[in-house]
């Protein structure tokens, strides 16, 4: 296959850290100190480790079945019809998180640029949208760099922080506060959702280079780093700010606070500074929302390459570049039907994308278990074990979350895996009809 339709393993990585480290860093930073103190950072790495078998068995799955995705994954054990509902609830969902964060950042430009603001925000989230499935028709090649482009915005102002931080930084702010181990773990549910979309990596593995070496890699790569940015984030804020950073209200608070105290002799160009990183916020929100529709698109071709969707023709139909079009095209349609139904509603797609996510990771680590006891791969099985424990630990919390917000986002949930499932029926007794005459 032509290199400009593969991606190298440093193009993967920056696709998968562009879609993991998304607002949620920006968002997260007042509200972990609030309630983890100078020890907010310690959610992060405790989460990261506490979610590291999961981890662990999807790169395995990768591994095994580098050419596959979530579908494959449990086809390979579970049968087509566990694939099915696999793949097609990580596609629906997910495409609701892509949704919210496009909506995200199309509202917080608005905030920043005042000749936006008449216009409906969901019109220019049609726009965008619009622009963004373009730009999906392009090759492999240019898409990576496109995400590239975008991870180099969102990384302004994390990298202004880290290292402006690292010469303001305070160590009394962390020496006379004590740890609250209480508060670092009402945190944990905060921090456990700025990892979800690890996994973007295991929808494109077939577009990778030398996948089942590299796709694991990836995955683990962009992990580690992702880890490493959210807690040095989150700690040389605190470094700075002390527990004045408590007493902020919101996210958009705390970045005006952290530039009083660096650029105390010019206020005029502090209150500038702020509205640019505020702005590469808003980028960083596009980026993740362009790296969901990037990667996702192919879980839709691999259904439709299975015959389990209807017109699975048109879907398995590619550009010269080698990009299913009808696949990307569907995509920017559900974005934008969530967001005219749910009217930019955050809560219910936000959650949509995180049991889309959960359903498929679930299934998943269950299809490599049954591979271990059924002695066809080599694997410690304690792994995938305590992958299904970190799997009903996201369910709690994302149950949690329904239980507070309301059941719109589980009721969507099911619904539109309700319509796949009778769209795989209705495939699968055309085609066993069609066999039989």
């Amino acid at each position: 296959m032509s290199s400009s339709r593969m991606l190298s393993p440093f193009s993967a990585i920056i696709i998968n850290i562009n879609v993991m480290l998304g607002i949620g860093i920006f968002i997260n930073t007042v509200e972990l100190t609030k309630r983890a103190g100078a020890y907010s950072f310690l959610a992060y790495i405790a989460v990261g480790l506490l979610m590291l078998p999961l981890i662990i068995s999807i790169a395995r799955l990768v591994r095994i079945y580098p050419d596959g995705g979530f579908y494959s994954y449990a086809r390979q054990e579970l049968g087509n019809a566990f694939g099915f509902l696999s793949g097609w609830s990580y596609f629906t969902g997910k495409l609701g998180s892509g949704a919210i964060v496009l909506h995200t950042a199309v509202k917080l430009i608005q905030h920043l640029i005042v000749f936006l603001q008449p216009i409906p925000t969901l019109a220019l989230d049609c726009l965008l949208v619009i622009a963004f499935v373009a730009l999906n028709l392009l090759n492999m090649r240019t898409g990576s760099t496109i995400q590239g482009i975008f991870l180099v915005g969102k990384m302004v102002p994390v990298f202004f922080v880290i290292l402006v931080g690292l010469f303001l930084f305070q160590p009394e702010h962390l020496i006379l506060s004590p740890i609250d181990f209480q508060g670092i773990g009402s945190s944990l549910a905060l921090a456990v959702f700025a990892f979800i979309g690890f996994e973007v990596a295991c929808s494109i593995s077939n577009k990778i280079e030398n996948p089942q070496k590299n796709a694991p890699r990836v995955i683990l790569t962009s992990y580690a780093i992702v880890i490493t940015i959210l807690s040095l984030y989150q700690l040389i804020f605190f470094g700075v700010l002390g527990t004045s950073l408590m007493a902020k209200t919101s996210y958009l608070q705390a970045l005006p606070g952290f530039l009083q105290v660096a650029l105390t002799s010019s206020p005029l160009f502090a209150a500038a500074l702020v509205k640019i990183l505020h702005l590469s916020f808003a980028v960083s929100a596009l980026g993740g929302s362009y790296g969901t529709m990037f990667s996702n698109g192919w879980n839709l071709y691999v259904l439709a390459q299975n015959q389990h969707i209807f017109f699975d023709k048109l879907f398995t139909w590619l550009n010269r570049n080698a990009i299913p079009v009808a696949c990307f095209i569907a995509e920017g349609i559900i974005i934008l039907a969530y967001l005219f139904i749910s009217n930019g509603n955050q809560v219910p797609l936000q959650q949509l994308g995180v049991i889309g996510c959960i359903f498929a990771y679930t299934i998943s680590v269950l299809s490599l278990i049954v591979g271990i006891i059924r002695k066809k791969h080599r694997f410690p099985l304690w792994i995938p074990i305590l992958g299904v424990c970190n799997c009903l630990l996201l369910t709690t919390i994302a149950v949690q979350g329904i239980l507070v917000s309301g059941p719109a986002s589980l009721l969507l949930f099911l619904g539109l895996n309700g319509l796949g499932i009778g769209m795989f029926w209705i495939k699968k007794l055309r085609s066993n009809s069609l066999s039989l005459s």
